[in-house]
Parts: C-alpha cells; sequence; structure tokens
C-alpha cells in the first residue's frame, strides 16, 4: 500500500505520520468513483456476502499496517502487544469512523474528517504509545 510506505517509513513525528496517512488513505478511497460504487454495493448486499469477501477486503490494508504496528513496537515506538488488535483499535478510531460517518449523518466536510482522524490518532496514541518508565525514586506529580 503506497499510503503505508510514504507516511509510515520515515519520520519525525509518529502523530503526524499516522494523521498523514490516515488523511491520504480516506482522500484516495472518497477520491475513488470505483470504492464509492463498490461500497454502495456491499453496503446494500452484505446480508448477502459471505464473512470471508468482507474479511478478505480490507486484509490488505490491515496487514500491511499490522506489519508497520509490529516494527514499530519492535523499535520502541508504540507499546503494542497484540499488533492485530492494535490495528483494528487504530482503523476503529480513524479512517473506519470517518468511512460511517455520512451513513449516519450525512457527508463530512473536510475538516471534520481532519478533527475525527486527528482525535483518533491521538486517542489511539494515548493506548499504545511508548511507555515512559518512572524512575522509583522521583516524586511522582
Amino acid at each position: 500500500m503506497q499510503g503505508i510506505s510514504d507516511y509510515l517509513r520515515e519520520f519525525q513525528d509518529l502523530e503526524q505520520a499516522l494523521i498523514l496517512f490516515c488523511e491520504q488513505f480516506v482522500a484516495s478511497a472518497n477520491g475513488s468513483s470505483d470504492y464509492s460504487a463498490l461500497i454502495r454495493l456491499i453496503t446494500m448486499e452484505a446480508a448477502n456476502l459471505p464473512a470471508s469477501f468482507l474479511e478478505k477486503l480490507d486484509n490488505a490494508t490491515e496487514e500491511g499496517i499490522t506489519r508497520r504496528f509490529t516494527e514499530f513496537g519492535q523499535t520502541g515506538l508504540l507499546d503494542v502487544p497484540d499488533p492485530v488488535m492494535a490495528t483494528k483499535h487504530f482503523a476503529a478510531l480513524t479512517f473506519l469512523l470517518v468511512f460511517d460517518q455520512p451513513r449516519k449523518n450525512g457527508t463530512l466536510d473536510e475538516e471534520q474528517t481532519k478533527r475525527i482522524i486527528t482525535e483518533g490518532v491521538r486517542v489511539f496514541l494515548c493506548a499504545y504509545g511508548k511507555r515512559t518508565v518512572q524512575n522509583e525514586n522521583q516524586p511522582s506529580n
């Protein structure tokens, strides 16, 4: 996936890299008439589709993110004991929430999309961000 290699390979700020990745992912999905048609078709036919079809549809993206989160865990950028679950949480807090909003509340504008993504990334980093170990001899604030 191009977005992962663009934004999650070389960066200075993990939060900003994750935000840019999500924004690019959402923009590419929303800008594709083929993708929009596919989503409409899946929404209309979801009850008739086998679960395996829906799982395969997003496996490539999920696997790419999971690989990067695993690497981030190994290098200490994230605390991800279960990278697959971390990926699911990340997706649910960011781009899946953006994609789900139009069904509930109509279309989102760019500002609303950016807010959902930014806040989702921040919540994700609160849960999975690098932990700092406090020295036992230092008083806590």
